[in-house]
């Protein structure tokens, strides 16, 4: 008999709480929201994603100098390009091609989120370019048009550029469906770049340890679109402005150079509620 009336009032309890919705014609469920629209939604989401990129870089002028002033160059609209591994992509490493990876951080009941992102960037300077040359090469004055050959000057991050960004992101919901929500998403930052260099200079080649060579900043417009809540794909447009300052080149020689490139990116990743939750309208807790 206890086994019935307990199955009995639960019976009667499930029943309340469905018919409590019918009651409430302004409250309505949001999937993405995990709340209602008009009570409490959902907590911040944190996210985790992985992409590949494909890169278009500016002319740089590369200088070439060392703390003794036996060599301070410069070589002039130096033109380079990535190498994106794409058709290797099933048959080599997955951090073989120019990947990318970020994580993030969705404030709740807001449209502003953080987002650390690291794009692994390939970058190599074309060999047997002409171009001028003027400056200082071991007491001899330069000025004037060369070949620039591999065993003369040979440039390449190809263990990476490698653009650690801290970015501030901003999101418009574009359209929504009960397991699907379409966002376009503006993103800003800064960070540093961390290259691995090849270098060849005067026939000496040398490849070095990872280190902080400058600087990057960039802005990145995409869209992005989020399935059955924890899952999403992001593509992107992104253009960023890396000045490297101090790239290890032979014994104590530096190289100084700077670029655009403007990237395009494909990223997924999957996303979880954390955090408090708060009111949607109020931003109470």
């Amino acid at each position: 008999m206890k086994r019935i009336l307990s199955n009995l009032f639960l019976f009667a309890a499930f029943l309340l709480c469905a018919e409590m919705p019918a009651q409430q014609d302004s409250v309505s469920r949001d999937f993405f929201r995990c709340g209602t629209r008009t009570g409490q939604v959902t907590k911040g989401k944190f996210y985790f994603a992985w992409g590949y990129n494909k890169n278009y870089y500016s002319t740089t002028d590369v200088r070439v100098h060392d703390a003794s002033g036996d060599y301070d160059f410069t070589i002039y609209d130096m033109k380079a390009h990535d190498h994106t591994h794409f058709n290797e992509l099933f048959k080599v490493a997955l951090s073989i091609p120019q990947y990318g990876y970020r994580m993030g951080y969705w404030m709740p009941n807001a449209k502003w989120g953080v987002e650390i992102k690291f794009d692994h960037a390939k970058y190599i300077v074309y060999d047997d370019q002409y171009s001028h040359i003027k400056g200082n090469i071991n007491g001899t004055q330069v000025d004037n048009d060369t070949l620039v050959s591999y065993s003369f000057m040979h440039l390449e991050h190809t263990d990476g550029a490698n653009f650690l960004m801290l970015n501030l992101m901003y999101r418009h919901d574009l359209w929504t469906s009960r397991y699907v929500q379409v966002s376009a998403v503006a993103k800003y930052g800064a960070g540093i770049v961390v290259p691995r260099s090849d270098v060849v200079l005067f026939n000496q080649e040398w490849n070095h340890c990872f280190h902080n060579a400058g600087q990057v900043t960039g802005a990145e417009l995409g869209v992005r679109t989020e399935m059955f809540r924890y899952f999403f794909i992001e593509t992107s447009v992104k253009g960023v402005f890396a000045n490297f300052n101090k790239v290890l080149a032979v014994d104590d020689v530096l190289i100084s150079h700077r670029f655009w490139d403007g990237m395009l990116l494909v990223d997924a990743g999957f996303q979880f509620p954390m955090g408090k939750a708060r009111s949607h309208r109020t931003g109470k807790e």
